[in-house]
């Protein structure tokens, strides 16, 4: 029963999260006036653009239009040129396209790069999956590796959070093995919580740099760069402690981790999350592995947003990338759809950009690396004569 109210808890929050991103999001073109010197709102003008909206090759269509408003040469439900718009940019008005105007206008080039790099993360993220499958004595070929990243992210579309297909992939490395199941299941746990000290740590690097710069100091929230800190900071202390000998001996972990509730099982895991203390060099190599992959991560997260014309700096998305898809992560909607499209919109909103174009940038891009990739790995899965059986076969040497 208590899971059910969880569950019915989570949907709740997930519809309401979906409806306040829809009445954020702007539909219609409009033009905002000059800002007040008091609170005064901005004059607002709805229209249709016509063109390239983040170039000089536009035009606007009024459809409502106040007389009062002094736009160079603008009357109702007349078009304004370029030169004229451009005149009054320069006054001070500033273009907002509508959220089906900035879909519209995506740029293929700066796209396929992004999709091109996601691909290449997901490469380097079977090669890392794969190391430390082996530091956990499971012997697996990089195509299978590979092949259930992608079947994962396949199943990340259906269950919550963006990293629910983790628990699936987890479940079909296991088939076919006699032994060492948990260490292989684990090795997914290990495998997200590398990828994520490695995504906060791009983030870290950014915010310590924008501490040495007057100028960026306030461009940050000194919320969140505390919290990127304490997070990281906690992560790797914590996994420090917990794969210290020493750290183990004087908390006594083995002696009361089987007196808890469900102790049996988690003395389990205990097991199979140990063995990596003896692979400290594998478990290095994949940490350093994960910072290109995260890189390439950010920046076509930064390309299919320069695609949409988000004009959001490079640096200010290895902030805002890291922190967003941490916090998604948190199992709440389907592949963390509503939670996302709100942390971008108010993201972009916060780095000088519109909600409208952090919910078409993210949108776009769960559509490309999460739906797009996914649909591959759902077509790997029900074309893989392996579905019914075994998944991969390669035991380990005990």
């Amino acid at each position: 029963m208590k899971q059910i109210g969880i569950k019915i808890l989570k949907i709740a929050l997930a519809a309401l999260l979906a409806v306040y991103v829809v009445m954020q999001v702007e539909l219609q073109d409009r033009m905002l006036g000059p800002e007040t010197k008091d609170d005064t709102p901005r004059i607002e003008v709805f229209g249709l653009l016509h063109g390239d909206w983040r170039t000089t090759a536009w035009e606007f269509e009024f459809k409502e239009y106040a007389a009062h408003i002094t736009i160079p040469e603008a009357e109702p439900y007349a078009r304004l040129s370029a030169t004229d718009l451009n005149a009054a940019l320069d006054a001070g008005w500033e273009i907002r396209p509508g959220f089906l105007t900035i879909l519209g206008g995506i740029r293929m080039g700066w796209f396929l790069i992004g999709t091109a790099l996601w691909g290449v993360l997901l490469v380097l993220a079977a090669v890392r999956w794969r190391v430390l499958l082996l530091a956990a004595g499971i012997k697996t070929s990089l195509s299978n590796a590979l092949r259930l990243c992608f079947v994962g992210y396949f199943f990340n579309n259906v269950m919550p959070g963006v990293t629910g297909g983790d628990v699936v992939r987890g479940a079909l490395i296991t088939r076919g093995l006699e032994s060492e199941r948990w260490k292989a299941a684990l090795s997914v746990i290990v495998d997200r919580i590398i990828g994520l000290i490695a995504l906060l740590t791009l983030a870290a690097i950014v915010l310590g740099w924008g501490l040495f710069k007057a100028t960026e100091e306030s461009r940050y929230p000194n919320v969140l760069g505390k919290g990127v800190f304490l997070v990281l900071a906690a992560t790797l202390l914590g996994g420090a402690a917990y794969l210290s000998r020493r750290v183990r001996e004087f908390l006594g972990i083995e002696r009361w981790l089987s007196k808890l509730p469900g102790g049996n099982t988690l003395t389990k895991i205990d097991g199979a999350l140990s063995v990596y203390r003896n692979s400290l060099p594998r478990l290095a190599t994949a940490y350093f592995m994960s910072i290109p992959l995260q890189i390439c991560g950010v920046l076509s997260f930064w390309a299919i947003g320069e695609a949409l014309g988000a004009q959001i700096r490079i640096a200010d998305d290895f902030v805002i990338f890291p922190v967003v898809q941490t916090i998604s992560a948190i199992p709440v909607a389907p592949a963390g759809w509503g939670v996302g499209e709100w942390l971008y919109g108010t993201s972009f909103e916060l780095f000088g950009s519109t909600f409208t174009l952090g919910v078409a940038v993210s949108i776009l891009f769960r559509l490309t690396t999460q739906l797009g990739f996914g649909l591959i790995g759902g077509l790997v899965w029900v074309t893989s004569s392996q579905r019914k059986r075994e998944v991969h076969l390669i035991p380990s040497e005990k």
